[in-house]
């Protein structure tokens, strides 16, 4: 046996000469029955192609919900490819807000399956503790404390009394605290994926191991053919569960996913004599599963050992590139790589810090594998926009911890044709033709190496950027100082930095450092005129025969008249807000619908989905064609006037009119509208001009002391004027009645629309929250943004969705989910930020009137006095 050791060198030296497994550790995984081989049959509702943890939880929620005619194929046996080989971690935690929603199934799942199949899972509820030895990983953990605690499962920030008491083996020193998550654990992947396979054949469905799909091919309507050495099966749908050959799938459908191999390691101790002492004192307990933030690795106990597994940074990592060119080597199942120890090294002396006892350890084994990520280490999750009834389920990094919830999740939403709820950071739509090798190469390295780092608010991350998804006006702004945001590939300022100010991300749990370049832009726009880029805008041209019919079926509000704009929502059958559509009518069947940036694809997928197979009409994506700048502020109209000879008043270019010109010699389409609430146009245009037209705005602007501004000062104007945004006060966990959509709603329009049954039943009942404006009491030393805790009474009662610090109210403000009968004005609640509650009250909402209510008010009282005077 070998052990641990002080020296690292000898530690190294010993590891070299150590037998490195190519198959299932000895004594770590417990031995199964095999699964039976059963032939695949020639028709299938859903083929499900992969039968590692996912694919199998897959099979068996769509068999329990009631599909037939399922069938998952395996290329050999279940669980090879990267679940034989994981280390089993389980967590409700995740530094996200959705995802907290499946890995709280994926626990509760785990807790039943064993008595519903019958089938052991090996799945022990230790808890675990996220150990902090720094004050930036306290901050970080009662921020997470804020945006946890409106959801289901438990979790406690403790101090370090009560992390010794709970784990006997820490070193002390220098610990702060911790963050414990008391239902966390680890489960035995090789049993877990039994019983998933288990309950799925006992509700009906078809496993079928040692059969590799050599083909996929979309047939005229809709349907698939999937080949394997035994035959073709006809498959409704398809869903690409495929782990490490996931992207070797996707080829044969002309699909490029972007996913890579990266190598990951543990080493399993043998038993360790004091903790099998102190687990007989505790009646069997076995100690919390513990994640050092500082040496970036994870313990648990393993029997009566200790299982380590750190994350390299990102210089010692190690991505297997030539299987993203090449392909996986043939034959590669329950395989595992050599495990590189000069990668060890500044890891296992943390470890040995942390947990003294480790030194003098016997070590059993070391298991180096392949584990999948996408660039930002999240799943994909749903269909692609690219093919029809093709569904992902690829790329978990952390496939044992989701997949209970995953496959509930993606069978619901192949089953009922929208998702349980918002899981929009997941959806395979997030990344297209920009994410490139290098992107890929450069994001996931970074992803992997920062796994354990402090996740900042509103910080930046730089690798693989920019991509090649940059406007003509990049350079530009950039040498103006922008601070650039990561929006769908798209560099787009944030903010704009003077001579001498910073503008580097955010390493904060408090107010940025760009706090005062915000509101000089706020204050720009409200009493001067500023400049934005908007072209990363998801931008689409619906035009044709019959156009105008399906997208008053697609949308809830009515649709505009000829050269008008409106706001209009896609709702889900069951009435949920699905997307927003800024629609622009350029004729009678031509529209230009505008998006935001981040649901560019996923909207385009909703709307190619419900498009009929005879339609005349086309649906084009110009999202890169089309660039997009706003003029806003007091002064919008004077320098636009400057730019063209089309008239510009609010009599000839009246709220919401879209119009053809040509603007500083450019053909553009100007809309009078802006998400700030102030004056302004957006100009729409060929995005080879952007460059030449923002310089020529510019110019114009010149004599009006133009400047720029960015994304930060437009959330804090929108949020005042109770402009709603979507994936915060919009998405699919919400209504529109409770997200106060209720004005663009028509649930009684003559043209039946997705979700109008749904609209009719919800507005005839009582809604059971409702979005309120909050002003904010924080003492100026920080703001909200979105998914805090809002409590009542001592009691948890809704959570805010956006906020900002109000520059005209000079006070943070929120927008949040309440009780109906807590959004009276002047109602006092408590925001929790950073472990502290502030008082908070109910506002009017909006807090400001918009530019185009001020001037109608304004018309109107002058004309009620011309009126007066005769």
């Amino acid at each position: 046996m070998l052990k641990f050791a002080n020296n690292t060198n000898i530690l190294r030296r010993g590891l070299n000469q150590a037998r490195f497994l190519t198959s299932k550790p000895n004594g770590f995984l417990e031995k199964h029955e095999s699964v039976e081989t059963r032939h695949a049959k020639d028709n299938a509702e859903v083929v499900i192609i992969g039968g590692g943890c996912v694919g199998t939880s897959l099979a068996y929620h769509l068999a329990k919900f009631g599909m037939k005619n399922v069938v998952l194929l395996e290329k050999t046996e279940l669980t090879a490819g990267s679940t034989w080989h994981a280390a089993g971690l389980t967590t409700y935690y995740h530094p996200g807000i959705n995802l907290r929603k499946l890995h709280y199934d994926s626990i509760k799942l785990f807790e039943r399956i064993e008595k519903e199949t019958d089938q052991e899972i090996g799945f022990h509820a230790t808890g675990s503790i996220r150990l902090a030895h720094t004050k930036e990983h306290m901050n970080e953990f009662k921020y997470m404390m804020t945006r946890h605690q409106w959801h289901e499962a438990n979790q406690q920030l403790l101090y370090p009394d009560s992390i010794e008491d709970m784990h006997p083996l820490l070193n002390m020193e220098g610990i702060l605290g911790g963050l414990y998550t008391p239902g966390d654990g680890h489960t035995d992947p090789y049993s877990l994926t039994m019983a998933y396979a288990k309950g799925a054949r006992m509700y009906g469905a078809t496993l079928v191991q040692d059969t590799p799909v050599t083909g996929t091919k979309q047939l005229a309507d809709g349907s698939w053919e999937v080949d394997t050495p035994s035959g073709k099966i006809n498959a409704k749908q398809v869903v690409n569960a495929a782990g490490f050959h996931a992207r070797e799938l996707g080829h044969m459908s002309g699909l490029d996913i972007p996913l890579v191999p990266i190598h990951h390691q543990y080493l399993v101790s043998a038993s360790i004599p004091f903790l099998e002492d102190w687990q007989k004192k505790e009646g069997g307990r076995k100690v919390p599963a513990l994640r050092d933030l500082r040496g970036s690795y994870y313990v648990r106990q393993e029997r009566t050992g200790l299982l380590i597994g750190p994350y390299e940074s990102q210089d010692k990592m190690k991505i297997q590139e030539d299987w993203y060119d090449v392909g996986v080597p043939k034959g590669f199942g329950k395989e595992l790589y050599e495990s590189d120890l000069d990668r060890l090294d500044k890891c296992i002396e943390h470890v040995m810090d942390l947990l003294p006892i480790i030194q003098e350890t016997d070590i059993q084994s070391v298991v180096a594998g392949p584990i999948t990520y996408s660039p930002d280490i999240l799943p994909m999750i749903g269909p692609t926009h690219h093919l029809k009834n093709y569904w992902f389920a690829v790329g978990f990094g952390y496939g044992i911890a989701h997949s209970g919830g995953a496959g509930k999740y993606l069978a619901r939403w192949i089953m009922n044709g929208e998702p349980d709820y918002d899981l929009i950071e997941c959806d395979p739509d997030r990344y297209s033709t920009w994410t490139d090798r290098k992107f890929l190469m450069e994001k996931a390295r970074e992803s992997y190496g920062m796994n354990t780092a402090p996740a900042f608010p509103k910080e930046e991350r730089w690798a693989g950027r920019p991509t090649k998804r940059v406007s003509g006006a990049y350079e530009e702004t950039k040498a103006r100082g922008a601070a650039f945001g990561f929006h769908a590939g798209w560099e787009q300022p944030h903010w704009f930095a003077t001579q001498g100010e910073r503008k580097d991300t955010p390493v904060c749990y408090t107010r940025k450092h760009y706090h005062d370049a915000v509101g000089r832009e706020v204050d720009m726009i409200l009493n001067r005129v500023g400049v934005a880029d908007l072209s990363p805008f998801g931008k689409f041209m619906l035009e044709g025969p019959g156009a105008t019919k399906f997208l008053s079926s697609m949308v809830a509000n009515t649709l505009p008249k000829l050269h008008r704009v409106n706001i209009s929502h896609m709702l889900t059958p069951n009435g949920r807000v699905y997307a927003e559509l800024t629609i622009s009518r350029l004729d009678k069947d031509k529209y230009y619908l505008v998006t935001g940036s981040g649901s560019e694809l996923h909207d385009l997928r909703w709307l190619q989905q419900h498009m009929p197979a005879d339609a005349e009409f086309t649906l084009e994506n110009v999202t890169d064609d089309m660039g997009v700048l706003a003029v806003t502020g007091k002064y919008s109209r004077e320098v636009m006037a400057k730019l063209t000879d089309s008239p510009m008043s609010h009599e000839e270019f009246p709220f919401l009119e879209c119009r053809e010109m040509n603007l500083a010699g450019f053909d553009v389409q100007a809309t009078r509208i802006s998400y700030t609430g102030e004056l302004g146009w957006e100009i729409h245009h060929d995005a080879k001009d952007t460059g030449a037209l923002y310089k020529k705005i510019l110019e114009a602007g010149a004599d009006f002391e133009i400047g720029d501004y960015g994304t930060y000062a437009t959330n804090s104007l929108r949020i005042e004027k109770g402009f709603r945004g979507w994936g915060a006060e919009m998405n699919l966990d919400k209504n529109p009645y409770e997200a106060g959509l209720g004005p663009f709603i028509k649930p009684n329009k003559k043209t039946k629309f997705i979700g109008q049954e749904a609209c009719q039943k919800i507005s005839q009942n009582p809604l059971k929250c409702k979005l309120a404006a909050l002003t904010v009491d924080t003492h100026g030393y920080l703001d909200p943004e979105g998914n805090e805790t809002v409590w009542f009474d001592n009691q948890v009662v809704g959570n805010t969705t956006s906020g900002a610090w109000s520059y005209n109210s000079n006070t943070s403000i929120c927008m949040a989910y309440l009780p109906p009968e807590l959004t009276e004005l002047g109602t006092n609640v408590y925001v929790e930020l950073l472990g502290r509650r502030f008082k908070a009250t109910v506002v009017n909402d909006p807090m400001y009137e918009t530019e185009a209510v001020r001037t109608r008010n304004k018309l109107k009282k002058l004309a009620a006095l011309q009126e007066a005077s005769g």
